[in-house]
């Protein structure tokens, strides 16, 4: 079952954006937002709309109860004109950022990246200030044995200054005199010498190109899952493909052209623990909550209950008695009344008895249910009518304990005498049997 446990919103009035969110061991999360405002850009640059509409961007971290508790604007720090595509920066709308990634690095500060400055950036997560800016025209470290990532995706911290990233490589055709090409690549960075070295790559070998889309995860194990998200240049869908350290391809997803997939991971979905039983919604033993069927399924008993007459008699002294049968039933078999207008009757089949009696039955439907020792249940239901008085055959005839004179002497049946019969039920019978 997928539950919803929380719903998360950015505050202070703005609108979270979808590229990506953060939910925290410590119960807090992260999320960003695009700020677009109303820019003189007249003001900036020659030309300029007066009413330019600037994209700025707003990071926010919110505790477990929705508080913001750090927040992070761009207008402090970043300026339109950082992004030289956009020159003369004369449009009437400047979405210069276009941020769609971020992480936490090893020092606890934030990193994000953001693909239309073609950076990544540092910002002090108590102060807001920015640590350093990697990549684009502000860029403040030297590719030692690389060219400049550009429009890329998926920033991801490793710890100990090293980086994965997701290179769309919109412009790499310009660094390496060839086309295009998308690649991962790690980096280390010195934060002294303030150098990036290239450490690890991987361009797939069908030479793949996504201007736009894809990502980047280090799994576990030390491979790397790559997708390579819009591929609709080439006629095809998104490839997602796993790595191991020596670039050998162990895993590959193809989709079908049109199937852009923004980012893919992969996980262990240990989300509950297996729990065997009886997974058969028909069966007596079903267990809602079990995941992997154990054979243990049981089902009603086809042998039910049965009244073994169709009619009740009622003689004038009130007494009678229904005959209730339950043929194969054994040890642990419980035959229950549960409607008729009578009381509850329960039996508890036993020692190789199968039947039992019901007394002071009147005309009506009677249903018993019968449960056997696995807990399984099926039933069966009569309609009785009232039997004529000379209807004897179905009275369960009582056993007479003895005979007795007036005085309570113990006697044999005699004529013309006046005895009384003593029955073990309780009753007591005054008879004159006349010759």
């Amino acid at each position: 079952l997928h539950n919803v446990v929380d719903s998360v919103y950015c505050q202070n009035g703005y609108i979270a954006d979808n590229h990506d969110f953060l939910a925290l061991p410590n119960g807090n999360y992260v999320l960003f937002s695009y700020d677009e405002q109303i820019y003189a850009m007249d003001t900036v640059v020659p030309g300029g709309d007066p009413n330019a509409l600037v994209e700025g961007l707003v990071i926010q971290e919110l505790d477990s109860n929705h508080n913001v508790i750090f927040e992070w604007k761009s207008w402090d720090h970043f300026h339109v004109t950082d992004n030289t595509y956009l020159a003369p920066w004369t449009q009437t709308n400047l979405p210069f950022i276009h941020c769609n990634a971020i992480d936490i690095d090893f020092d606890g500060h934030f990193l994000i990246s953001s693909r239309g400055l073609d950076e990544i950036t540092k910002i002090h997560r108590i102060t807001g200030d920015v640590i350093w800016r990697w990549g684009g025209s502000q860029n403040e470290f030297s590719f030692i044995n690389d060219y400049p990532f550009t429009h890329q995706h998926s920033i991801r911290s490793l710890g100990g200054n090293r980086y994965l990233l997701y290179d769309n490589g919109n412009h790499s055709a310009q660094y390496t005199g060839g086309v295009n090409l998308s690649r991962g690549v790690e980096y280390k960075l010195d934060t002294v010498l303030m150098t990036a070295t290239k450490v690890w790559e991987f361009v797939h070998p069908d030479s793949l190109y996504t201007p736009s889309i894809g990502g980047i995860q280090r799994l576990p194990n030390g491979n790397t899952l790559i997708d390579f998200g819009n591929l609709q240049s080439l006629n095809i869908g998104s490839i997602v493909t796993e790595v191991d350290s020596n670039n050998q391809i162990v895993f590959q997803l193809e989709y079908d052209n049109g199937g852009n997939l923004y980012r893919a991971q992969k996980f262990d979905w240990f989300f509950f623990s297996p729990n065997s039983g009886c997974t058969d919604p028909l069966a007596c033993n079903y267990d809602s909550t079990a995941t992997i069927d154990d054979g243990s399924c049981t089902y009603p008993d086809t042998t039910a209950a049965i009244f073994t007459n169709t009619s009740v008699y009622h003689p004038t002294n009130g007494w009678d008695a229904y005959n209730v049968s339950c043929p194969g039933c054994n040890d642990g078999w419980i035959a229950i009344n549960i409607s008729g207008g009578a009381p509850p009757f329960t039996f508890l089949w036993s020692n190789g008895s199968t039947s039992d009696s019901i007394y002071n039955l009147f005309a009506g439907t009677y249903s018993v249910i019968i449960t056997d020792g696995n807990g399984c249940s099926s039933s069966i239901s009569t309609n009785l009518t009232e039997a004529p008085l000379s209807t004897k055959e179905y009275v369960i005839q009582k056993k007479c304990l003895k005979v007795v004179t007036l005085l309570g002497i113990e006697t044999k049946v005699k004529a013309n005498q006046t005895l009384f019969y003593i029955y073990d039920d309780g009753v007591v019978e005054k008879r004159i049997i006349i010759e």
